[in-house]
């Protein structure tokens, strides 16, 4: 990816001082290669590692890159322009509950990129899209990634359970929520 074509004009992007991120694209699948071919990236998500680069195709050209409640961002470095990864934050409307997810290529872990990726996304989401209460679960054993949903603000909230889509692997799990306060209450109210 060129570090001059990070983003176009008009499309909605969230900085950071070290990362840029923009809505996901359908040619994005050339450097989504580089977490989506790899085991070790994909040890505790749903999915399993893509056979080839081309994978994402069968689903990307079907995301709305407008959507109001599927917001899924290219995460890419500002000093070099190579794709991080993705974050997104998927509006659950029933519970009005944003739930986050986040994977990263692997050489780009522990680089404290997600924190601060989806710290933005999150509070880009609150401004733009009123977003008040976000949810992440992660395996228990999944120390690293518990431990950026505790540098983002996020508590324990309860135990559960998932399952690799596929069924090749089970784990219990921790759920971490954050409750935003509501920001428009005591000026609502005075009228």
């Amino acid at each position: 990816m060129e570090k001059n074509n990070l983003y176009r004009p008009g499309e909605e992007i969230v900085e950071t001082g070290r990362l840029i991120m923009r809505r996901l694209r359908p040619e994005d699948y050339r450097a989504m290669a580089a977490w989506d071919m790899d085991e070790r990236v994909y040890k505790y998500l749903l999915g399993s590692a893509c056979k080839s680069p081309e994978e994402p195709l069968a689903w990307l050209p079907k995301k709305d890159p407008m959507s109001r409640t599927n917001i899924l961002m290219l995460v890419m470095d500002k000093e070099d322009g190579h794709a991080i990864g993705i974050y997104a934050l998927n509006h659950e409307t029933e519970r009005d509950v944003w739930t986050l997810s986040y994977v990263n290529r692997f050489d780009d872990w522990g680089k404290g990129y997600t924190t601060e990726g989806m710290k933005a996304l999150m509070d880009h989401a609150a401004k733009v899209y009123g977003a008040r209460s976000f949810e992440g679960e992660c395996a228990k054993e999944n120390a690293g990634s518990a431990g950026v949903m505790k540098k983002l603000g996020m508590v324990y909230d309860h135990s559960s359970s998932y399952a690799k889509i596929d069924g090749s692997a089970a784990f219990e799990s921790d759920v971490y929520v954050l409750r935003l306060p509501d920001v428009t209450g005591a000026e609502d109210q005075q009228g």
